[in-house]
């Protein structure tokens, strides 16, 4: 055996003179061990999110797509097209046909992105698996039908249930456009919705239209071309051959990718953010080799009386600085091995039993833990590079270290500079200056707070603007954030807010929460889908001072000190409420109609305490039936009800109709709108402009 191997291997597991020296070895394996651990089990996430991500493109993405090298559409029926499509490593083969399109319902309108395709297109790809409302379905008779993504189908206010079709305006593919008219140079189609589909990708979900290639030949004026044939290969059949093959039919004029191909972008991001992670690590594992340094120079202090017996013995600097360069080397292999070894065994396990989650509630995610997938080449990768990084940081420090006859005085000035270093890596505080973050749900809390703490503190809405608490699922960056924040004011009552609670106290204990309704009694409202009460106790002005007292209280807590700051502006607050409440009252004095019809029942406790009588279109969280809505309009044009209130985040159809049975006028409200203040005078002024009847 080498006598410098000998001699390293010896004093790397022999117990040392000092237990500090044995202490200081076992944790510059251990940092090896972590670093390396990181390092696989990183490489390993992402190798499980790519493969996640590409299950999730596969609902809409096929085998092989093959489309024209120039152009956007070619005809499927040339020579080439048919021996391709007569391989017998080809399954099915669906033609399709796509083009943006202005789709509108009402007074929305959104830009899509329609694609035609066969009825047979559920068997090219498991669409049906995504479809979360009705089901896929392109053509009944003589009506044509759509799949939306369900983000398209919030922007544009429908659902399955909606009896009126959707309006499709397609600019005409020929003639010239006429700009004394510029309608004429749109073709008009419409489509029921058949369909809503959830791939949890907000390219599909936010703006594709799923749509007959029927309809779309004919709104495109064309006989048989198409965009793409869609190709499902037979089982066991190989993607790379069966993809080179069609490359060499179809020749130059023609591009054949597979799945990864056509969504190049997205799996290319995940790549870089895969090799940009294994660069950081490998910096931490160049810190983490510091240890290393540090234990070589003790031990050598250690053994300065072998090294003095070994040179009268014969031995030159060579052999002395092998034994130590072995001793550095071994601590890095023996580091590397258990690290990868325990890497991929933290890794099988959390393939089994998923004992690292996403930190939220089981279903909060597309997937409840973090994915993982081990490639043999990236844990061969790993191995290397701290192998190699290993061996070449104690290269130097080993030959300067020969050379210098080291005592312990200038061993910590050798040192100190790491020490510092590590104990400024481990300073992770807040500046001092840095605005504090606080979670609310809607936007009126934000206004409340703002109001009260003045600059101190910066505030985020977790539910965007148009969009209905009571059915938003916020998503997981919202979440996070909320998570992160120093606070979360909340009411209590509102959909999700139960479960974000929860998790924030499970996951985020520094993150104080406090219930803004508190001492507050909640209207019994089980009518109207809330369950067992209305929430809106932001329309009224009890319960906006009700709250803001409460956010006051939450500003002692998180920050006693600048109470009397606090309290000075609550009281400037509730100063602002008293006089717009005295206003209001008495515009609303000389009404002669004191009731007023709105879709969503937000208002009741502003009408309870002005009083008036609030009517409700929606008929117990849903839409109304054509009965509810013959009896709600006998009912208010009794009454003489002069106004009829819609929210922007719902569909206005119904109140317009109202409207127009009874005599009323239409008012677009937001009860969300940060601009609480000006809201609240928007409906006064509304019923005092239309409520006095002769």
């Amino acid at each position: 055996m080498n006598l410098a191997f000998y001699i390293a291997r010896r004093y790397l597991f022999a117990k040392k003179s000092h237990n500090a020296i044995n202490i200081i070895s076992t944790v510059s394996v251990c940092g090896v061990v972590v670093a390396t651990i990181a390092m696989v089990c990183t490489l390993s996430v992402f190798n499980g999110f790519k493969g996640l991500t590409s299950t999730l493109f596969s609902l809409f993405d096929p085998d092989l797509k093959i489309t024209p090298a120039e152009g956007k559409v070619f005809d499927p029926t040339t020579p080439e097209m048919k021996r391709i499509c007569k391989l017998p490593e080809i399954q099915l083969v669906c033609e399709t046909l796509q083009e943006n399109a202005l789709v509108r319902y009402g007074n929305r309108q959104s830009i899509a992105v329609l694609k035609g395709v066969s009825a047979d297109f559920n068997r090219l790809v498991p669409i049906d698996t995504a479809i979360i409302d009705g089901r896929f379905l392109l053509s009944e008779g003589e009506f044509h039908y759509a799949v939306l993504g369900i983000g398209l189908t919030s922007t544009l206010g429908v659902n399955v249930a909606f009896s009126h079709p959707l309006e499709i305006y397609m600019p005409k593919r020929t003639g010239t456009v006429n700009m004394a008219n510029p309608a004429a140079s749109f073709l008009l189609e419409y489509v029921y919705i058949g369909g809503v589909h959830h791939i949890n990708q907000p390219l599909y979900d936010d703006g594709f239209m799923l749509v007959s290639i029927d309809l779309m030949r004919s709104m495109l004026d064309y006989d048989r071309e198409v965009t793409a044939l869609e190709l499902k290969l037979a089982p066991g059949a190989d993607v790379s051959s069966v993809k080179k093959k069609i490359s060499q039919l179809a020749g130059e004029k023609f591009i054949v990718r597979d799945r990864y191909e056509q969504q190049e972008l997205s799996f290319n991001m995940i790549q870089i953010e895969k090799w940009v992670s294994y660069l950081m690590l490998c910096f931490i594992l160049m810190l983490a080799l510091f240890n290393v340094l540090g234990s070589l120079a003790i031990l050598m202090i250690e053994k300065e009386a072998d090294v003095a017996k070994l040179r009268t013995m014969g031995a030159d600097n060579r052999l002395v600085n092998r034994i130590f360069l072995f001793e550095g080397w071994m601590i890095s292999l023996l580091g590397a091995a258990i690290g990868v070894i325990a890497g991929i065994l933290l890794c099988f396990l959390q393939q089994r039993f998923g004992f690292i989650t996403l930190g939220e509630a089981a279903g909060a995610f597309i997937i409840d833990a973090y994915p993982v997938e081990v490639e043999w080449a990236d844990v061969l990768i790993v191995f290397i590079t701290v192998i190699t990084v290993g061996f070449l940081a104690v290269l130097y420090p080993v030959h300067y270290l020969s050379k210098k006859r080291l005592n312990k005085g200038t061993l910590v000035c050798l040192l100190l500079p790491f020490v510092l270093m590590s104990c400024g890596a481990g300073n992770r505080g807040r500046k001092d200056g840095e605005i504090k973050e606080i979670a609310v749900t809607i936007e009126p809390l934000r206004y409340f707070a703002g109001k009260i703490a003045g600059d101190r503190y910066a505030f985020f809405s977790i539910v965007p603007a148009g969009q209905s608490p009571e059915t938003y699922d916020p998503s997981p960056r919202e979440m996070v954030r909320a998570g992160k924040c120093e606070a979360y004011f909340h009411i209590g009552r509102l959909g999700f807010e139960q479960k974000l609670v929860a998790s924030i106290r499970e996951n985020n204990a520094e993150t104080k929460v406090f219930d803004l309704s508190e001492g507050l009694d909640f209207y019994e409202d089980a009518d109207h889908g809330h369950a067992g009460c209305d929430p809106h106790i932001w329309t009224s002005f009890r319960g906006a001072r009700v709250m803001s007292a409460n956010i006051l209280k939450a500003f002692s807590v998180l920050d006693g000190k600048n109470y009397d700051y606090y309290r000075s502006n609550y009281q400037r607050l509730t100063g602002e409420l008293d006089s717009l409440e005295h206003g209001v009252r008495a515009r609303l004095k000389e009404l002669s109609c004191r009731s007023f019809v709105i879709y969503h029942p937000a208002l009741t406790y502003f009408a309870d305490e002005l009083g008036l009588k609030q009517y409700s279109i929606e008929n117990e969280g849903k839409e109304p039936s054509p009965a509810f809505l013959k009896k709600l309009i006998e009912e208010t044009k009794g009454g003489k009800v002069k106004v009829v209130f819609v929210q922007m985040e719902f569909d206005s159809r119904h109140a317009e109709q109202i409207a127009r049975e009874i005599g009323a006028v239409t008012v677009v409200i937001n009860p969300l709108d940060y601009r609480w203040d000006e809201q609240i005078k928007v409906i006064a002024e509304a019923l005092a402009e239309n409520g006095k009847t002769d």
